[in-house]
């Protein structure tokens, strides 16, 4: 049988998709380097992030990752960490937060289970995605704070779960407070700048009013 080997060349930004792909493939066939996502069970590949992604990304890694450090109750992950819902999804949110009591979850290779808080920057290939497809199914999961981080409309969508659904509130700018990681909190304005803010400056603001 000969086999041929086909170059496929697609101008960033983009979306592939490649449908019906079992849980064990995707673990089996997965790396830290992987750009894939398992979403209801499609591999889902997102174009190299964009700088403003990347930077989005290590101002709030770096300030939650610093938080946690100096008031502990939780720990943060980012993204390349699947967080196994169930044997169809395995979504790898762009941070993930576990609190300390369920830390145990966290196996080498993923989370087994919701986190309890996850934030989702949107991004070139798809900026639509996580609301589209991801929220519904955070929500079903049961995860009790969510953050949608859109640069391009200079929004963010904040849910946290209460006992009758899920409140959202959509910001602009001001503080956003979190629920998972008591005392934490952005101002969203902050996610604005060009350049982002020094997040040593933020964390000096976050800290003493924590």
């Amino acid at each position: 049988m000969e086999v041929y080997e086909i170059t496929l060349k697609v101008a960033p930004p983009f979306l592939l998709v490649k449908p019906f792909v079992t849980e064990e493939e995707f673990y089996r066939d997965a790396t830290e380097d992987s750009n894939w996502e398992y979403l209801d069970g499609r591999l889902v590949m997102h174009s190299p992030a964009s700088n403003r992604h990347e930077d989005c990304f290590r101002f709030l890694i770096t300030l939650l990752s610093a938080y946690l450090d100096e008031r502990g109750g939780a720990v943060v992950r980012g993204s390349r960490y699947p967080m196994r819902l169930d044997e169809h999804w395995s979504p790898e949110p762009d941070l993930l937060v576990v609190r300390e009591e369920r830390r145990h979850l966290l196996t080498r290779t993923r989370l087994e289970g919701p986190a309890d808080f996850v934030i989702e920057i949107a991004s070139d290939s798809d900026p639509r995605l996580a609301v589209r497809e991801k929220l519904p199914r955070y929500r079903e999961a049961g995860i009790e704070e969510i953050w949608l981080i859109n640069p391009f409309e200079q929004i963010a969508l904040a849910e946290v779960k209460e006992p009758s659904g899920y409140a959202s509130r959509h910001l602009a700018a001001g503080r956003l407070m979190s629920r998972v990681v008591p005392g934490f909190w952005i101002d969203v304005g902050w996610l604005w700048r060009d350049p982002l803010p020094s997040t040593l400056v933020c964390l000096r603001e976050i800290l003493p009013a924590s």
